[in-house]
C-alpha cells in the first residue's frame, strides 16, 4: 500500500489583527490590567507542567518519530512559523493526522482543566481575603473591568456599608432575592461523559500535587508523595489518550438528562448549602441586624426531557420519566443524608431534655409503623432522634418504592395517590409514604427544633434542610417548551372536528383572541373524549393532560412554567391557556391557575412588537385574573417573559439583537408597573458571543437599572456546564458572581440607559448593523451556498452529541430551518465567528464619517453605561479569537468550481468588515492590542490562537478528501492503494472538530 498524505495548501493572504494606535484615554486598560496579572502569572506559572505532562504522554503513546514531529509542529506554532506547520502536515498520513487531532485536543483540554483550577484559587483567595488588594476591583466604578477577581459576598455587603446603603433596603432585596438557573441540554456537551470522568480525576491529581510540591505546605499535604502523584497523573492522562473521544451512538433524551443531573449529584447539592452559608456569615459581618434571604434563593431549573420545541424524541413519556429520574435522585441522596444523621443524632433521654412534639410524634409514627417500631424501639428505647429518623428513613423508602412504580407504569397508568396503602393510615394522618417534600422538611424541622431548645444544633441537619427548601423532591423543576404553531394547528384541527363556521386556521388575530377568550370564559368541555386526532394533534394534547397528572403526583413545583417559542401575538399565549383549561390545569371562574405560561420573544420583530402583546393581554380581565394578586411566595402575581438571544442574534446581528432585548426589557417593565404585574425577565442566553453568552457578571451588571430587583432567570447552556460546573469551588465562584451581581444590580442599577441622546445613538447604531449583517447573510444569494462550503456544518450534524435535530425542517437546506446552535458552531470552526461581530464595525463608522466628534461621545458610552462597555467588550473577546488567514485558508480550498468568485467577493466582505471592526474598537476602548485590558485573557486566548493552527490545516484537508470523494464502503489494504474509507475520513474530521471546539473552548 502506497503511503497516502494529508493534502494541506499554504494559507491565502487574509487579514490579521496588525497594530494600531491606541486612543488618548488608557486609564481604564492600566487599571484593568492590574486585576488580571496574578491570573496571568499562575497560568504561566503552571503551563510548565501541563507541556511537560503532554511530552511525556506523547513519548509513550506515539511511535518516536511522531511524537518528535508533533513536539516540532507545537514549536512552530509557538513561533507562528505557519510554512513549517504545512509542510509537517504533508508528510503526515490518515492516521498521524487523527494522531495530531487527538495530541492538540487533548494539550487543549489540559490547558482548560489548568484555567479552571486558576479560576477556583482566584476565588479561593477572594474568599478568605489572601488576594492581592490592589487587584480587588471596585465593583460600583463607573467602567466594568473586562477581567479580575470575582466579587464575593464579603467585599460587596462591606461596600455596600462603606456607601451607606440602608439596612433596610439591602433586607427588603434580601426577601425578594430569586436566582432562577435553567440547564438546557443544547448544544450537548461535544466531550463524552466518560472522559469528563477523566478530566475531574485528572484535575484532582493536579491539585493535590500542587499542593504537595507547594513550599511551606502543610503536613496533610506532604502526605502525599510528589513523585508518586506525578507518575499517577500521567498514568491517568495516558488512559485518556486511550480512550475514544468520540461518541459512540446518539444520545437519547434520557442520556441527556442522566448528562445534566450529573453535575447536581457530584457537585450542586453540596454547593448550595456552602453557597447560602458564606452569604449568610458576609451578610452578618457588614450588616448584622439584616434578617438573609430564604435557603432557596438559588434554583435549577431544566429543560433537559422538557424542551420539545423541534424535538421529536422528547414525548409525555419522556418528560414524566424525567420527573421520576430526578426525583429518584434525590430520594436517594436525602435516604443517605439521613442515615448519616441517624449516626450521628446519638442524643440519650438520660443525658438531655427532649421536646414534648418530638416525643408526640413517635407516638403516631409508631401507631402508622409498627413494624419499625418492633424491630427498633429496643435498640433506640433512649435515642428518640435515632427513632424518629428511622420512621423518616422507611417514610423515604416508601416513597420510593411509589416512584418506582410509577416511573415502570408511566403518566397515563390508573396508579393514583394513595393507591396500596393500608385503610388506618389513612385514619391516621395520610399515606404512609411522603406526599410532598414539605412533609419531609417538616420532620426535618421538628428535630431542628427540639435540638434548639436542648441547646444544641447540627450542621448535617441544617444543610440538609438548606437542601430539601432548594430541591425539595423535584431537584430542578422542568420547564416545558414548544413552538407556538403546534397549538394552532391542534386549534385548527379540533375546530374543523367540531365544524365551526370559520375554521381556527382561517381566521383572523381578532377573530382568534375573541374566541379563545369566550372558549376560556366556559366550563364546558371544548375536547371530545372520544374523537381521533392526528398525532401531532394527539402529542400536543396529551402533553397537557400529562402535565396535569405530573402535577397532581409531583406538586406544582416539578413542573410549572410553559414556554411558547417563535411567539408573536396574543393568540399565542390564550392558545396555550385554552388547551391547559381543557386538561383542568387553569379555571378562569374560580381564578385557580396553576401553570406560568411564558411567551418567548425571539426574532427582532417579535421583541419590537413584545409590549404591545403583552400590553393587550394585561389589559384583558380574564387573562389578569389567571395572574392573580401578588402573594409573598411569588406564585401569583407574576409574568414572566422570555427574551431569546440566539434567533435575534442570528436573524439581525449581534449589535441589533442585543439593543433590542435591552430595549424590550425596559418597555415590558415600564409595562408592568403601569399595570401592577410584578415581572420576572428570562433570559435565553447561549454559550457563546454569538447566542448572548459571555461573562455572567458584567451582563447582568449591564441589564437596564431598576428591572431585576433581586429576581432573574437566566438558561445555562449544556456546553458551559463543565466549564462552570464540573469542580465544587469553581460552581461557587460562578454562583457567587451571578448572585453578587444581581445584588448589585438591583440595589445601584445604573440609570444612564434612560439617557436619550445615547438610546437616539444606539437606535442608530443597532439599525445600520441590522442592515449591514442582513445585506450579507439573508440578501447576498451566495452566503447560504459559502456557509455549507467554507464551515464543516455538515460535518457537524454527523457529530453524536445531541437528540436535537440539526435543522427545524429536516431535508431543508436554507438558513431560516438551521438552528442557531449549528449556525454559530460552523462560524467558529472555520475561524470567522461571524455572528458576534459582523455589522458593528459599519455601524460605528458610519456614524464617525457622519460626525467624527461622536468618537469622544463612543469613549464616553465605553467607561460609564455598563450596557455599551459589556457591549464592546464581548465584541473585543470575539475579534481576538478570530483569524482571517485560517479563515481564508477554507475559502480557498474548500470553494466549488462554480462559487470560487462569489466567495472570495464575500469573505472580502467579511475580512473589510473585520478591520473596520478592530480598529474601531481599539480606538473606543483604548487598547493596542486587542484584550489588552484583561492580560490573564490575552493570554489565554494567544496560547490557543497558535496552537489550534495544525487543527485547522488537518481539518480543511480531511474535508476536501472527504467532500471530494465518491461514497464507498471501506476498501481492503490491498485494494486501497492509497485512499481512505469515508467513514475513516469523517472519523478524522469529526475529531479535528473536537479539538478545536476544546482549544476555542465553544461550539454553539
Amino acid at each position: 500500500m502506497s503511503r497516502a498524505h494529508l493534502d494541506a495548501t499554504t494559507h491565502g493572504s487574509g487579514s490579521s489583527e496588525g497594530e494600531g494606535q491606541a486612543g488618548p484615554d488608557s486609564k481604564n486598560t492600566l487599571a484593568a490590567r492590574g486585576s488580571g496579572r496574578r491570573a496571568m502569572r499562575l497560568l504561566q506559572d503552571r503551563l510548565e507542567l501541563v507541556e511537560e505532562l503532554w511530552r511525556d504522554v506523547l513519548h509513550s503513546e506515539c511511535q518516536p518519530a511522531q511524537a518528535e514531529r508533533l513536539l516540532r509542529m507545537k514549536a512552530f506554532c509557538e513561533k507562528g512559523q505557519i510554512d513549517e506547520i504545512v509542510r509537517l502536515i504533508r508528510t503526515m498520513d490518515l492516521v498521524e493526522g487523527i494522531n495530531a487531532s487527538r495530541a492538540f485536543s487533548l494539550y487543549f483540554q489540559l490547558i482548560n482543566i489548568l484555567e479552571q483550577h486558576i479560576e477556583e484559587d482566584r476565588y479561593l483567595s477572594c474568599v478568605d481575603g489572601s488576594a492581592e488588594p490592589e487587584e480587588q476591583p471596585d465593583p460600583f466604578a463607573g467602567a466594568l473591568p473586562l477581567g479580575g477577581d470575582p466579587i464575593t459576598f464579603r467585599n460587596l455587603f462591606e461596600r455596600l456599608r462603606a456607601m451607606n446603603v440602608p439596612p433596610g433596603q439591602l433586607e427588603r432585596l434580601m426577601r425578594n432575592l430569586d436566582v432562577r438557573l435553567v440547564f438546557t441540554a443544547h448544544p450537548t456537551e461535544i466531550v463524552r461523559h466518560t472522559v469528563r470522568h477523566k478530566q475531574r480525576r485528572v484535575a484532582t491529581l493536579i491539585q493535590r500535587l500542587e499542593a504537595a510540591s507547594a513550599p511551606g505546605a502543610p503536613l496533610s499535604s506532604r502526605l502525599h508523595d510528589p513523585g508518586l502523584l506525578r507518575r499517577q497523573l500521567e498514568q491517568e492522562i495516558r488512559l485518556w489518550w486511550r480512550t475514544d473521544e468520540l461518541h459512540q451512538f446518539k444520545p437519547t433524551v434520557l442520556d441527556e438528562v442522566d448528562y445534566a443531573l450529573h453535575y447536581f449529584e457530584q457537585v450542586l447539592f453540596e454547593a448550595l448549602p456552602v453557597l447560602s452559608q458564606r452569604l449568610r456569615l458576609a451578610l452578618a459581618a457588614s450588616y448584622p441586624d439584616v434578617i438573609p434571604p430564604k435557603e432557596a434563593f438559588v434554583t435549577f431549573g431544566s429543560w433537559v426531557g422538557a424542551d420539545r420545541d423541534g424535538n421529536p424524541s422528547v414525548t409525555p413519556g419522556i418528560t414524566w420519566q424525567t420527573c421520576c429520574y430526578q426525583r429518584q435522585l434525590m430520594l436517594d441522596r436525602y435516604s443517605r443524608a439521613v442515615e448519616d444523621l441517624r449516626r450521628q443524632l446519638s442524643i440519650s433521654m438520660q443525658w438531655s431534655q427532649v421536646d414534648a412534639v418530638l416525643l408526640q410524634s413517635l407516638e403516631l409514627d409508631r401507631l402508622r409503623f409498627p413494624g419499625i417500631y418492633d424491630a427498633l424501639a429496643a435498640r433506640y428505647r433512649l435515642e428518640p432522634y435515632r427513632l424518629k429518623l428511622s420512621y423518616v428513613l422507611e417514610r423515604l423508602r416508601l416513597t420510593q418504592q411509589r416512584n418506582e412504580v410509577l416511573a415502570r407504569e408511566g403518566w397515563d397508568s390508573g396508579v393514583e395517590l394513595g393507591s396500596g396503602e393500608p385503610e388506618a393510615a389513612i385514619d391516621l394522618g395520610g399515606a404512609l409514604h411522603y406526599d410532598s417534600y414539605n412533609d419531609f422538611s417538616a420532620d426535618l424541622e421538628l428535630l431542628r427544633t427540639s435540638l434548639i431548645s436542648s441547646g444544641l444544633d447540627s450542621e448535617p441537619l441544617e444543610r440538609l434542610i438548606a437542601q430539601v427548601a432548594t430541591y425539595g423532591f423535584s431537584l430542578a423543576a422542568l420547564d416545558i417548551r414548544q413552538e407556538c404553531t403546534r397549538h394552532s394547528d391542534a386549534l385548527d384541527e379540533l375546530s374543523r372536528f367540531l365544524q365551526l363556521e370559520v375554521p381556527y386556521g382561517e381566521m383572523d388575530e381578532d377573530s382568534r383572541v375573541a374566541w379563545l377568550l369566550s372558549e376560556l370564559g366556559t366550563r364546558r368541555p371544548l375536547v371530545p373524549v372520544t374523537a381521533h386526532w392526528t398525532p401531532p394533534t394527539r402529542e400536543t394534547l396529551d402533553v397537557f393532560r400529562m402535565l396535569q397528572r405530573l402535577q397532581r403526583e409531583f406538586g406544582q413545583r416539578a413542573c410549572r412554567t410553559y414556554i411558547i417559542s417563535m411567539c408573536e401575538s396574543v393568540s399565542d399565549v390564550l392558545e396555550v391557556l385554552v388547551l391547559a383549561k381543557e386538561a383542568g390545569i387553569i379555571d378562569v371562574a374560580s381564578g385557580r391557575a396553576n401553570l406560568l405560561v411564558i411567551p418567548l420573544f425571539e426574532t427582532v420583530e417579535d421583541l419590537q412588537r413584545a409590549p404591545a402583546v403583552m400590553g393587550r393581554l394585561f389589559d384583558d380581565p380574564t387573562y389578569r385574573k389567571l395572574l392573580g394578586e401578588p402573594s409573598p411566595d411569588g406564585l401569583s402575581g407574576l409574568q414572566e417573559v422570555m427574551l431569546g438571544y440566539s434567533d435575534s442574534n442570528k436573524d439581525s446581528g449581534f449589535l441589533s439583537s442585543n439593543w433590542e432585548i435591552h430595549g424590550a426589557q425596559q418597555a415590558l417593565q415600564a409595562l408592568a408597573n403601569s399595570h401592577g404585574i410584578r415581572l420576572r425577565l428570562f433570559h435565553g442566553r447561549g454559550g457563546s458571543v454569538g447566542r448572548g453568552g459571555g461573562p455572567a457578571y458584567q451582563a447582568i451588571l449591564a441589564q437596564p437599572g431598576g428591572n431585576l430587583d433581586g429576581c432573574i432567570k437566566i438558561t445555562e447552556q449544556g456546553e458551559v456546564l463543565a466549564s462552570k460546573y464540573a469542580l465544587p469551588e469553581l460552581a461557587l465562584y460562578n454562583l457567587e458572581t451571578v448572585v453578587s451581581a444581581v445584588i448589585q444590580n438591583s440595589l445601584m442599577g445604573s440609570r444612564l440607559d434612560q439617557t436619550p441622546n445615547w438610546n437616539l445613538l444606539m437606535r442608530r447604531l443597532a439599525g445600520c448593523s441590522r442592515s449591514h449583517y442582513r445585506a450579507l447573510v439573508h440578501e447576498d444569494p451566495a452566503l447560504v451556498p459559502f456557509f455549507q462550503q467554507v464551515t464543516p456544518i455538515e460535518e457537524i450534524s454527523k457529530l453524536q452529541i445531541s437528540s436535537r435535530p440539526a435543522r427545524r425542517r429536516s431535508g431543508s437546506k436554507d438558513l431560516s430551518s438551521l438552528r442557531a446552535i449549528p449556525w454559530v458552531f460552523g462560524w467558529t470552526q472555520s475561524r470567522f465567528l461571524l455572528p458576534s461581530w459582523f455589522g458593528v464595525g459599519t455601524a460605528l463608522g458610519e456614524e464617525l464619517e457622519r460626525d467624527p466628534e461622536q468618537l469622544q461621545l463612543l469613549k464616553v458610552l465605553y467607561s460609564r453605561w455598563p450596557f455599551f462597555r459589556m457591549l464592546i467588550s464581548k465584541v473585543e473577546m470575539t475579534l481576538a479569537k478570530v483569524d482571517l488567514r485560517l479563515a481564508h485558508h477554507n475559502v480557498e480550498e474548500l470553494s466549488g468550481q462554480a462559487y470560487r468568485e462569489d466567495f472570495e467577493r464575500i469573505y472580502g466582505v467579511i475580512a473589510r468588515e473585520y478591520a473596520l471592526t478592530r480598529d474601531l474598537v481599539r480606538q473606543i476602548s483604548g487598547h493596542v492590542r486587542l484584550l489588552d485590558g484583561d492580560p490573564s485573557l490575552q493570554l489565554s486566548v494567544d496560547l490557543r490562537n497558535r496552537t489550534i493552527v495544525p487543527l485547522s490545516f488537518i481539518q480543511v484537508a480531511l474535508l476536501r478528501r472527504l467532500r471530494g470523494q465518491v461514497r464507498q464502503p471501506p476498501q481492503r489494504e490491498e485494494d486501497a492503494e492509497g485512499t481512505y474509507s469515508r467513514s475513516e475520513l469523517l472519523r478524522g474530521a469529526l475529531l479535528t472538530i473536537n479539538g478545536i471546539a476544546a482549544g476555542m473552548r465553544n461550539t454553539g
